[in-house]
């Protein structure tokens, strides 16, 4: 197989596209304007005719070129309409030009690589099947926010970027820069949707983002203030998903965790692990912090 690596400036944007928005393994993070805002001068490995293309978000630091995870990104690798092989894949990362690496895989790459928890729900179902599987616990906190008189809805990217930065001040700068942006790109292709949870006094208490496809609705950047925990606006939240959205071909991406207490989150919904991958190449723990700060 022959594989061409490509500089940020010379990738087939549109050619890219067509191939991740055909893939077997269909994720808006390996979208070409994702991957933009995400990870700027993001490079590639394709094959000449872009059947098989994955990305290589390269970043620089002390002169160093490497390929790290971007932050808002959950799963990259390999994506074609076409079947990966275990050997499709050892000569991607065979053909990886930089010395250092440290990302991630999507859920459909075969290989003895580590694995990392994601889950999800099944939508095909009708909401009263996929309500029969929540935990006492979940129905419990459902049932505390509705008493309480929360209620949810659609709210502006403006209003998402400025509540998440009213609770995540020690987050790196980068974050905070990059979320209108993200926010702005997918409700710009019509991927994406922002929720607020309001008090019965119209009080925001918590936001949500989601990443949608025509097979996925992802949950990204969860917040919730004080009250809104004691509330348990986020199970108001994601219980409104899964109500709004049963019935279709969809999934439910909880976007994993390897947090136990988030962990116990998701699975109180009934979701279940699909299970992704790392992969990474001279990468000590050490160096991975000091680069990715």
């Amino acid at each position: 197989m022959k594989l061409i690596h490509l500089k940020h400036h010379d990738i087939d944007k549109a050619a890219w596209d067509v191939t991740v928005g055909e893939a077997l393994v269909r994720l808006p993070y390996a979208f070409s304007w994702f991957l933009d805002v995400v990870s700027p001068q993001w490079e590639a490995l394709v094959t000449p005719d872009y059947t098989y293309v994955m990305p290589l978000p390269v970043k620089r630091k002390f002169g160093i070129a490497y390929v790290i995870q971007p932050r808002w990104t959950q799963q990259l690798g390999i994506f074609s309409k076409e079947h990966l092989t275990s050997d499709i894949i050892d000569e991607f990362l065979r053909h990886i030009p930089y010395l250092s690496y440290d990302f991630n895989l999507h859920y459909g790459h075969l290989g003895t690589f580590k694995s990392l928890p994601n889950r999800i729900i099944d939508l095909s179902a009708s909401y009263s099947a996929i309500q029969q599987v929540f935990s006492k616990n979940t129905k419990r906190n459902i049932s505390k926010a509705e008493q309480a008189g929360l209620q949810v809805a659609t709210i502006e990217s403006s209003v998402l970027v400025d509540f998440w930065r009213s609770q995540n001040g020690d987050k790196p700068l980068e974050l905070g820069h990059k979320l209108p942006l993200l926010c702005e790109a997918t409700q710009q292709h019509q991927m994406g949707v922002c929720y607020g949870v309001f008090t019965a006094n119209h009080e925001l208490v918590a936001t949500l983002m989601t990443l949608e496809t025509d097979a996925r609705i992802i949950y990204l950047v969860p917040t919730s203030n004080r009250l809104g925990k004691e509330l348990c606006a986020m199970f108001l939240l994601v219980d409104y998903l899964l109500k709004t959205n049963a019935g279709t071909a969809k999934v439910f991406d909880c976007e994993g965790s390897q947090i136990p207490g988030v962990s116990r989150f998701y699975e109180g919904f009934g979701a279940v692990l699909q299970p992704y991958f790392t992969v990474n190449r001279c990468r000590p723990q050490w160096l991975v912090k000091l680069l990715h700060r």
